[in-house]
């Protein structure tokens, strides 16, 4: 009984993961990628980066993100009290949207959440399972490789080495690659990296639900790392042996994004 639940387990978990690999791609978001691509190789990250520097708007406020949120998630997550409380004090400075897809919207009706590969216990969570784990919330800031941050932002979620915990990480993985709810971004930590203390697969912002724009429902914060590993509307973690190059990675930046020590 117990080999047919694990069996069950898995199929259900790799699914899932499965789902996130195919690729639902409209002519025009292929343009789009393309474009973005051929930009990259040809200018390099740095002059990249200076290219979205000089058109910087500012960015929106948290509050207008949250007012403008496409997606619908019922129920929503219950804040725990220091959450509800804000106690970073509210987050400094504007988020700017950047995105390589158009901005998907999720459903709770239809959203599912995976953790597969070479961990002993696979899993695949729908919405109101997924908020039934234990979150924990932490205050830290948010780096862009592009030169802007935000400050004090109250995160709530599951810290990433609990679910690594409970999946029963096996001796031959080496690695944890991130999947998207867009199907087109994947990033990847070193196991060591992802046991860090401070990264979480969040669902509340400041004790409001991660708005669409802001990479929500589920996000991961890697605090240390500049925000294009802190993979956003995350979907899916499987543990794997060989190293994984994300999105970004393969098109000129570091594997080992930390802040201020990497893509000078």
């Amino acid at each position: 009984m117990a080999s047919e639940h694990a069996t069950a387990g898995r199929t259900a978990a790799q699914a899932v993961i499965d789902a996130l690999k195919e690729l639902p791609i409209t002519r025009a978001s292929f343009l789009r990628l393309v474009a973005g691509v051929l930009l990259v190789i040809a200018v390099g990250p740095a002059f990249y980066r200076w290219i979205k520097g000089a058109f910087d708007t500012g960015g929106s406020s948290t509050a207008e993100y949250v007012a403008n949120d496409g997606n619908r998630m019922l129920p929503p997550p219950a804040p725990l009290p220091d959450s509800a409380a804000v106690v970073g004090g509210g987050a400094k400075g504007n988020f700017r949207i950047y995105t390589v897809t158009e901005i998907p919207t999720f459903s709770s009706d239809t959203w599912k959440f995976a953790i597969s590969g070479l961990v002993d216990k696979p899993n695949a969570w729908n919405w109101e399972q997924f908020l039934q784990m234990k979150r924990t919330v932490q205050v830290s800031d948010f780096h862009c490789v592009t030169g802007w941050s935000v400050y004090q932002c109250t995160w709530e979620g599951i810290p990433l080495k609990q679910l690594l915990a409970a999946a029963g990480v096996q001796a031959s993985a080496k690695y944890v690659k991130f999947y998207s709810g867009d199907k087109v971004y994947t990033d990847a930590l070193s196991l060591s990296q992802a046991n860090g203390d401070d990264i979480m697969v969040a669902v509340l912002m400041d004790g409001k639900p991660i708005p669409q724009q802001l990479g929500g429902p589920v996000r991961l914060i890697v605090p240390q790392m500049y925000a294009y590993k802190s993979v956003k509307w995350l979907q899916g973690i499987e543990l794997i042996e060989k190293e994984h190059m994300g999105y970004w990675e393969v098109r000129g930046y570091d594997n080992d994004a930390w802040v201020g020590k990497s893509n000078a």
